[in-house]
């Protein structure tokens, strides 16, 4: 296995966008992407396994915090440690830009991506109700100290 995680680039926004849809009941949009692409408190990475575009996570600094917007595999290469090793490089920079704390939110049924967090220090801080819809579902929020 070669897996590569480099910095996004406007030429990913493709592969990005057909991850997201594959992953998300409510997907962000290539405007979406392409925006936040543009901003620089935005930050994206990319998962490259044996050369193709199969995970990427985003993350966006504010001050001395970065805020996890999201992580996602595609299903065919999740349990490769894929998103571990998107979630640890987001870590990384934030370390690198200074940031105190990482904060992020998930459905409250996503128990792998919940046992992912906790296994990379991340802990429960709250909750939010009804916070995702389609469908409705309340919202688990994490965060970890740096």
């Amino acid at each position: 296995m070669e897996l590569i995680i480099r910095e996004a680039q406007v030429t990913d926004i493709a592969d990005m966008v057909f991850i997201e849809e594959e992953c998300f009941s409510t997907p962000w949009s290539r405007k979406s992407f392409a925006e936040s692409l543009s901003h620089t408190p935005w930050h994206f990475f990319v998962a490259v396994y044996n050369g193709k575009i199969v995970g990427y996570g985003g993350v966006y600094l504010i001050l001395d915090e970065g805020q996890i917007s999201n992580i996602a595999t595609l299903p065919a290469f999740r349990g490769k440690g894929i998103g571990r090793a998107v979630l640890e490089e987001i870590i990384k920079l934030c370390r690198a830009e200074g940031c105190e704390k990482i904060t992020l939110e998930l459905r409250e049924s996503n128990s792998v991506a919940r046992a992912l967090y906790e296994s990379c220090g991340f802990t429960q801080v709250g909750k939010r109700p009804n916070f995702y819809s389609n469908p409705q579902e309340t919202a688990i929020l994490m965060d970890k100290s740096l």
